[in-house]
């Protein structure tokens, strides 16, 4: 009987034993679950913000090439392209690329990549009114362009004080880099291996015109 006593007790051990593996388990799956979760959050917060950073671009460029369109500094541009302004040049390339499948925001980035270019070594003036939208230097990213990104970094409830806004004249992108933070389920004692702000970068879509406007200085 006292054997059987033993066996019953060791039983018992065993079985507490194992409950507490399965649980410990458990909870690191739960927490490597919300790592990732935590990842994927992080990541489209970076992209969506940088999306929205380089809207603000392409606005600011549609009304630059408006500003030069309205200007008497536009007749010589018009006589070389057959009458056409230059903002009617782009709208025409982007509904070919819309015709052939491209969202309008696409379209619209290779057409600015298709037209402006050459046009804005033939007119230095539409290259004035670009720089003088979008900054003169092109190192400083606008106030307008942080704004927008830091608020979509907030509604994601990626890490605001952790996010750094590059527009790089490498690749000629906007770069944007934050943070989402990871909070344990448990004491963190098993978990040490994981960071617990998980950092990402967005990129936007390249924008190869603006090598152009800051390519040299403006002669008059």
């Amino acid at each position: 009987m006292k054997y059987l006593r033993n066996q019953k007790g060791n039983s018992t051990f065993y079985l507490l034993w194992l409950l507490g593996i399965v649980a410990l388990i458990f909870v690191l799956t739960i927490n490597i679950v919300k790592v990732y979760v935590v990842k994927e959050q992080a990541n489209l917060s970076v992209e969506q913000a940088a999306l929205a950073g380089t809207s603000v671009l392409l606005e600011t460029t549609d009304k630059a090439v408006k500003d030069f369109d309205a200007g008497p500094e536009s007749v010589a541009q018009k006589a070389l392209d057959g009458g056409h302004s230059i903002s009617k040049l782009i709208e025409d390339k982007q509904n070919e690329y819309i015709n052939n499948g491209d969202d309008e925001t696409n379209a619209y980035i290779k057409a600015a990549n298709d037209i402006l270019p050459p046009r804005l070594d033939k007119h230095p003036l539409l290259k004035m009114a670009l720089r003088d939208r979008l900054g003169v230097s092109g190192a400083d990213i606008s106030t307008e362009v942080a704004a927008v990104v830091q608020d979509v970094i907030a509604e994601n409830k990626a890490n605001r004080e952790d996010t750094t806004i590059e527009f790089s004249k490498v690749k000629w992108r906007l770069e944007v880099k934050s943070t989402a933070t990871f909070e344990s389920i448990s004491d963190n004692r098993y978990i040490t291996y994981f960071l617990k702000d998980i950092p990402q970068r967005g990129y936007g879509p390249v924008l190869e015109y603006l090598e152009s406007v800051y390519s040299s200085s403006v002669i008059l």
